[in-house]
């Protein structure tokens, strides 16, 4: 009775956790939208973590009573806690990043999304700084600076072609595909696009290089093409690039 209690309970917890990694894969190959990924992941977690607990009690019981369902019930905690992880710490980063999915370096003339516009998104592809941020009493544009103020245009040595090579490299560095390559008066323009591994979420990053005396000035920005809070995705990798282009 106690070995087929602590058999079912393991079942039950990699049962969830397999719930949780799916949750992502088919968001990813639409086998249901966005929303509802995230919703799996919002309804499993507590029954997922309490199920962990019991299977890690189940293993310690099983060691006296049922030796042959031990592994069964340590793999099932592991994987229960290991999937019981990934709610706590997306809770973790709503609640420490403001509901904003655009970043930029630039609030009063951000790079436009051009060649991005023309996919499928939710959230448009023009910057709305000045509209209120949810959940909150500033804007979009005042979150942004009280969340990360570090984020600024970069002004560095060097031509725009020199530094344009710069940027397409970092760019290929950290994942992304390039969309468009163009210049204009107004510089350089790189759209490139990032698609997360879990979701397959796909973000717009932009890169703008004018020549300003003999330097270069680079702004940048980085937008979720669907929804609200990107949990401080955007902004990590607007820094994380900024970081590359100095090394």
């Amino acid at each position: 009775m106690l070995r087929s209690l602590i058999l079912l309970i393991s079942l039950a917890a990699v049962a969830l956790a397999l719930a949780i990694v799916a949750a992502g894969p088919g968001t990813r190959f639409g086998l249901w939208d966005y929303g509802t990924g995230l919703q799996i992941i919002r309804t499993v977690a507590l029954p997922v973590l309490i199920a962990a607990g019991l299977s890690a009690v189940g293993f310690i019981i099983s060691l006296f009573v049922a030796r042959e369902v031990a592994l069964m019930a340590l793999l099932a905690a592991v994987m229960a806690g290991a999937a019981g992880y990934v709610p706590i710490k997306m809770k973790a980063l709503f609640e420490a990043n403001p509901i904003i999915h655009d970043i930029t370096t630039d609030f009063d003339n951000p790079p436009p999304i051009i060649m991005g516009a023309s996919f499928e998104r939710k959230n448009p592809a023009n910057y709305v700084g000045a509209e209120k941020a949810p959940g909150g009493e500033t804007t979009i544009a005042e979150a942004q600076r009280e969340a990360f103020p570090d984020i600024k245009p970069l002004l560095l040595d060097g031509s725009v072609d020199v530094n344009a090579e710069k940027v397409r490299r970092v760019i290929a560095a950290m994942g992304m595909v390039i969309l468009s390559d163009t210049s204009s008066e107004d510089g350089q323009l790189i759209e490139a696009t990032y698609t997360s591994a879990w979701f397959g979420f796909v973000d717009d990053f932009v890169v703008r290089l004018q020549a300003e005396d003999a330097k270069t000035r680079i702004d940048v920005r980085s937008k979720s093409r669907v929804g609200l809070s990107d949990l401080g995705a955007n902004a990590r990798r607007v820094q994380e690039f900024v970081e590359k282009l100095q090394e």
